[in-house]
């Protein structure tokens, strides 16, 4: 399943972050044109080991209020054991999910929150 994420996200320019902060999930993270960050995670069930979960997320924040705007959705799921053909087109749904979502679709303002430190990744992520 590693190639098939891998080539993915080198096709579509998304920063690969394995396993962040300890999370079972891959992490397939770019910069919105729309403004905020975008995931595409990939996260283990815990129970059963050979299922995945593939969700998209969105989010906005306004450091002004510290207050962060969100939408999330599951795209699906995946079996280990069915063909890597079949992970990538869930990849490519949550990635034309993501694309098609606008400033309406985000829910209400959550926080305040904390100022966050600069994460490097953040400079590295490309915008679509």
């Amino acid at each position: 399943m590693a190639p098939a994420i891998e080539a993915f996200a080198q096709e579509q320019g998304l920063l690969i972050e394995r396993y962040r902060r300890g999370k079972p999930a891959w992490e397939l993270r770019f910069a919105r044109r729309r403004g905020g960050e975008a995931v595409i995670a990939i996260s283990y069930r815990e129970r059963t080991g050979h299922v995945l979960d593939v969700s998209a997320v969105w989010w906005v924040d306004d450091p002004a209020t510290q207050t962060r705007r969100l939408r999330s959705e599951k795209v699906g799921v995946y079996d280990r054991r069915a063909a890597p053909a079949a992970l990538a087109q869930q990849l490519d749904e949550a990635l034309t999910i993501v694309d098609r979502w606008t400033l309406d679709d985000l829910g209400p303002p959550h926080g305040p929150f904390k100022p966050a430190p600069d994460e490097p990744a953040g400079s590295e992520l490309k915008h679509r």
